[in-house]
């Protein structure tokens, strides 16, 4: 059981690390945007084509998985995310960045794919290993941040040297450290048959729409409001800092304690709705001070709707690395637009419009969320 425990905790802390890598760039764009010249649709694609590049390669990693293991496929993600977050501290114009981070979203997708499945596989409770695995995203989303403001007030460059050497650890740690349990359920390799099916189970698709489309409004937030928040980079970062601790609150803290009472389906309208009003006041507010209390608390809300919809899509009846692969493509397709379309709509139509747009996308969301399933579905 120690053994069990530990591997447990090398796998959330490897998770911890390797999202550190999707919001280290969050303060230091404006900086790129200065010192390499690009605008800001420009800038913003750093995250586009890293989470592109992601969700498109989940469904691809999640049945590479079932054939060959989670561990294997979680140590040649992160093994291809070290090399080119180095790759990306040497690159000198916008396009060998973003090609590169892209690049780095084909070894997250690798990770993503099997961190969740092999993290439940070693756990007794599942509903406590999503929220460990979220809690890892929301404290590894606020340790990003605040690496990426501390060291880009250096030099923009060092804040992906440093991710590279971070990853690299973890890389060591999993290769050492995890396994795959002997007691683990055999699985037969799944395929394509196995994605069709998923895809034609009307809970699973309702619930992963509304997560794609929710993810649209969690990266305007995460990825645009740097851009408009008018702070510098260490100031960017600790605003960051604070939003993701409270990510991380609402993933493992609030939303265990609320699935106590009620279920995730009965929750996840309330906090949507929530989301949706907060993306409002972004759009409605001026006040600097106040921008800054409406991410933060925006944080706790995003944190209980990851673990929320994580919780409700994994009880479909597939195999959990098809599960992860396709909720992880939808969900990642909706987060990869959001960041371009924002830095496209704000340069042409007003910095504070992407907002709106993210909040009529969160009512959106709301009402697949919302809608009632009216009879009993089967697998096909």
């Amino acid at each position: 059981m120690k053994k069990q425990a530990f591997a447990r905790n090398i796998t959330v802390l490897a998770t911890f690390l390797a999202f550190m890598g999707i919001g280290v760039v969050d303060p230091i764009l404006p900086v790129i945007a200065d010192q390499i010249g690009a605008t800001h649709w420009q800038v913003e694609l750093l995250f586009t084509a890293y989470i592109l590049t992601m969700a498109i390669m989940m469904i691809p990693a999640g049945i590479l998985a079932s054939r060959f293991g989670d561990k294997r496929m979680m140590a040649v993600g992160l093994a291809i995310v070290t090399v080119f977050a180095f790759i990306c501290g040497v690159s000198n114009t916008i396009a060998e960045l973003s090609i590169f981070r892209a690049g780095w979203g084909l070894g997250n997708s690798m990770f993503f794919a099997t961190a969740m499945t092999l993290l439940i596989a070693l756990s007794i409770d599942s509903h406590k290993a999503v929220g460990l695995y979220e809690a890892a995203i929301g404290l590894g989303m606020a340790g990003g941040p605040l690496l990426g403001g501390v060291l880009g007030g250096h030099s923009w460059r060092f804040p992906f040297m440093a991710t590279g050497l971070l990853i690299f650890a973890a890389f060591l740690l999993v290769m050492l450290f995890v396994y795959e349990p002997v007691n683990k359920q055999k699985r037969k390799p799944a395929g394509l048959k196995e994605l069709k099916q998923l895809f034609a189970y009307k809970p699973f698709i309702k619930t992963a729409l509304a997560g794609m489309l929710y993810y649209y409004g969690f990266f305007v937030v995460l990825a645009y409001s740097p851009l408009v928040v008018k702070l510098d980079t260490i100031q960017i970062g600790f605003v960051f800092f604070g939003w993701g601790l409270c990510l991380a609150y609402g993933s493992a803290g609030l939303s265990h304690t609320l699935e106590k009472r009620w279920t995730a389906k009965e929750i996840l309208p309330v906090t949507l709705a929530i989301f949706t009003v907060l993306l409002l006041l972004l759009f409605f507010v001026s006040s600097t001070p106040l921008m800054i209390m409406i991410i933060i608390l925006s944080g706790l809300v995003s944190g209980l709707n990851n673990a929320l919809f994580t919780s409700h899509v994994m009880e479909a009846p597939f195999e959990r690395s098809i599960i992860s692969g396709g909720y992880n493509f939808l969900r990642w397709l909706g987060a990869a637009f959001a960041p371009v379309v924002s830095g496209l709509v704000g340069q042409a139509a007003g910095v504070k419009i992407p907002f709106l747009i993210a909040a009529i996308v969160g009512a959106i969301a709301l009402l697949f969320a919302y809608s009632p399933k009216k009879k009993t579905e089967t697998v096909q």
